[in-house]
């Protein structure tokens, strides 16, 4: 059987209603991970760890400490399993199948709607890598590879774009300029560091687009 191609996308959690079931130490990375995406994140596990007990106690989560109970998906729009009772990921996947929510089961990618990749982050540059579920140990492999790669500079350069994004009309001349600015000289000296020379770049561009600043 062939291996199913996944389609790699950036999920927008901000308030979205996220249900995790189990409480180790997978289940205590991703609370944290789902928690800082600023997901409304609902943990049911009969014993958690201190982190996600932590968590709880600042009003970050809600934890519920019992077992899973039939109608737990009921509401939440994606939903996590990380617990090592395949009876109780079985059942959660099968009501949330059911119930059209989409579901991730750790270490269990034949009951996954969605695989998760490995993620390394710079500021706002995201490095994900996934191997469709097949060998996540690669994956964290070449995450930290290429993470590697991404210099300080980097991150300046990614800052600068965002906050000229947000400033100027949307439209050919806007991604022309963000170009030139990512490849040439201005992206240039941010990479070494010149932030002065490479906002007097910046302003000239912008004067050239018709911006004043």
């Amino acid at each position: 059987m062939s291996t199913p191609v996944d389609f790699p996308v950036c999920l927008r959690l901000e308030g979205r209603r996220v249900l995790l079931v189990g409480a180790g130490t997978i289940a205590e990375e991703r609370s944290r991970q789902l928690v800082e995406a600023g997901a409304r994140l609902r943990v049911v596990a009969p014993v958690v760890g201190s982190g996600i007990r932590q968590l709880a106690a600042a009003g970050r989560l809600e934890l519920l400490e019992r077992v899973w109970r039939p109608g737990d998906t009921r509401g939440q729009e994606l939903v996590f399993v990380a617990t090592d009772d395949s009876r109780v990921s079985e059942a959660v996947a099968a009501e949330a199948r059911a119930s059209g929510v989409w579901l991730n089961t750790a270490d269990v990618p034949e009951l996954c709607d969605f695989t998760l990749p490995s993620v390394g982050r710079r500021g706002p540059i995201v490095v994900a890598v996934s191997t469709s579920g097949q060998a996540p140990a690669l994956a964290r492999l070449l995450r930290k590879r290429f993470l590697d790669q991404v210099q300080p500079g980097h991150v300046r350069l990614a800052r600068l774009t965002g906050w000229l994004r947000r400033r100027l009309p949307q439209g050919p001349a806007r991604m022309r300029l963000l170009k030139h600015l990512v490849e040439g000289e201005a992206g240039e000296l941010l990479m070494r560091g010149r932030s002065r020379e490479a906002w007097a770049r910046v302003r000239a561009a912008l004067e050239t687009f018709g911006e004043t600043t």
